[in-house]
């Protein structure tokens, strides 16, 4: 099964910006990483750079896949040493325009929910696994099938070489990584979102 990753859609530097739209879309819609300082006019705008962000650091320290060159969904993932970069990283990867785009008050939004999320990662996953940094659906295409299509290859190469998958989630996603293994290992309330935030573990099987 875990043959299947050649089968995937592989990004490069030439195409992931395409990556950062889909996911931007796809959290758009769900209305997620709502930030009240930031207009309403220009979070699209902010999504994509975040999103850009996120797949840019995949690539360079990881890999990030598609179902097929159509892009219907994104899978960004990192190994478990390079999930506590330097902010050096993050800004010659975009984080820069993002984070002027964040706005003075979306800038302290993002800076306690990045120390929040890297404490905890460190607290439940302080051995070698790999992390599901993000991944998203396009709306176009959600239900069809392709987050299974994204998850499988990966979790069947995981678990031959016996590595545990780590990752954090909203509510409305738990029940589909319980569905490949995963189980919630705590639960993190973030008022300054209105929402909380799920962390998952899946081990290997």
């Amino acid at each position: 099964m875990f043959d299947d990753l050649e089968n995937l859609f592989r990004f490069d530097k030439t195409n992931i910006h395409l990556a950062g739209q889909v996911a931007a879309r796809a959290y758009f819609e769900a209305d997620d990483f709502s930030y009240s300082s930031i207009e309403s006019s220009k979070h699209m705008e902010f999504l994509i750079k975040l999103m850009n962000l996120t797949y840019r650091i995949s690539l360079k320290f990881g890999n990030v896949y598609a179902p097929t060159k159509n892009i219907e969904g994104v899978a960004g993932w990192l190994p478990h040493d390079k999930t506590n970069l330097s902010n050096w990283h993050y800004i010659r990867n975009g984080a820069l325009s993002m984070i002027i785009a964040a706005g003075k008050e979306g800038r302290k939004q993002l800076m306690r929910y990045s120390k929040l999320a890297n404490k905890k990662h460190k607290e439940h996953a302080n051995f070698p696994h790999m992390y599901l940094y993000n991944l998203a659906i396009d709306p176009n295409h959600q239900g069809n099938g392709y987050a299974s299509r994204l998850l499988k290859p990966m979790l069947a190469k995981l678990d031959e070489n016996n590595l545990p998958c780590y990752l954090e989630t909203g509510e409305r996603n738990i029940s589909l990584y319980e569905h490949f293994g995963f189980e919630v290992i705590e639960q993190i309330d973030l008022p300054e979102f209105d929402t909380d935030v799920w962390l998952m573990m899946r081990y290997s099987k």
